[in-house]
């Protein structure tokens, strides 16, 4: 048999080198696609796991997985590596990744402070980042100031049952801040946050009923059920967004 000439032998080499890299390739675009299409509540249930999940989402997360990146950054306590994880989910396309990475960037938390890349992303985060935007739109942070716009977006995020805009338009009520002085309609809206769980609203009714303020009568023992309410909820590791009756 004769022996293949170098030129030849060279060919061969680089057409199996190619080869391989285009097979490791194919597998790469596998396993991504296979992570992608991981249904989200089979995600969410890795965090369950205490064996593997860590291990598991964090190889989801590598991978690309929106929520898988979002669900790590929210799992670690190191605030520069739940930015970058935040990032990846972000660009992903995870709404509440887009929400939690402008805040970051509205507080520094993890990235370098920068109110124009905050109001970015949550612009980017639909209905989730309408209050801050509003709030940031109301002072001018990040970008041109518009009182009117702001109020708007302010009630819209309301309208929407974003507890921290409903008891917003509250304290606006309450001491006439951009809306004229209404304590019925500030009571009214404290009300309705309360009714989402929302701490600062369980509190603030917990104390106007100890004091008989803003025309309520003095209740201490509703009072009480309130704070402790309250109490709870910041003390609770589960979910506590939904609505419940606490008002009629």
């Amino acid at each position: 048999m004769k022996a293949l000439s170098k030129p030849m032998l060279a060919l061969v080499a680089i057409t199996l080198f190619a080869a391989g890299g285009i097979a490791i390739k194919q597998y790469q675009q596998g396993q991504q696609a296979r992570a992608l299409a991981m249904p989200n509540e089979a995600v969410q249930q890795l965090r369950l796991d205490a064996k593997d999940g860590n291990a598991r989402l964090l190889e989801l997360a590598t991978l690309g997985h929106p929520l898988a990146a979002r669900l790590i950054a929210e799992r670690t306590d190191d605030k520069e590596m739940a930015a970058h994880w935040l990032e990846k989910s972000a660009e992903a396309g995870d709404q509440k990744a887009r929400y939690l990475l402008g805040m970051a960037y509205l507080k520094g938390d993890g990235v370098p402070q920068d109110a124009q890349k905050a109001r970015l992303w949550l612009s980017a985060a639909g209905e989730m980042g309408i209050y801050r935007l509003g709030m940031m739109t109301l002072k001018g942070e990040g970008g041109s100031k518009d009182k009117a716009k702001g109020i708007a977006m302010v009630e819209a995020a309301a309208k929407n049952n974003d507890a921290a805009a409903i008891y917003t338009l509250g304290n606006w009520y309450r001491y006439g801040d951009y809306l004229k002085q209404d304590d019925q309609l500030a009571i009214k809206h404290y009300k309705k946050a309360a009714n989402l769980q929302y701490i600062p609203a369980l509190q603030e009714l917990a104390l106007a009923l100890e004091m008989g303020e803003m025309g309520l009568d003095i209740n201490p023992v509703e009072a009480h059920k309130l704070s402790a309410m309250a109490g709870h909820i910041s003390n609770c590791k589960q979910d506590h967004t939904n609505e419940v009756k606490v008002f009629d």
